[in-house]
């Protein structure tokens, strides 16, 4: 369940990553700084896209988990 609801994240970390990195090694630059923020800003752009998606998947999972305790727990 993390690893789906982190997905969309991950995925715009790793496109503005590799797309910051080929940018970098054309211009020949060797800034940390030029990585991490493009990463910092696309990860913040998905969560605000994805970030409704997000929060209905975990209240929904949360929801059953509660719901469903008592029955586990026996």
């Amino acid at each position: 369940m993390a690893f789906y609801v982190l997905l969309p994240l991950l995925g715009a970390a790793f496109a503005v990553g590799l797309a910051a990195s080929m940018l970098q090694a054309a211009t020949r630059q060797n800034d940390p700084t030029l990585n991490t923020v493009p990463k910092l800003l696309g990860v913040g752009g998905a969560l605000l896209i994805f970030g409704a998606w997000m929060t209905a998947l975990l209240q929904g999972f949360w929801y059953d988990l509660w719901s469903h305790l008592p029955e586990m727990v026996r």
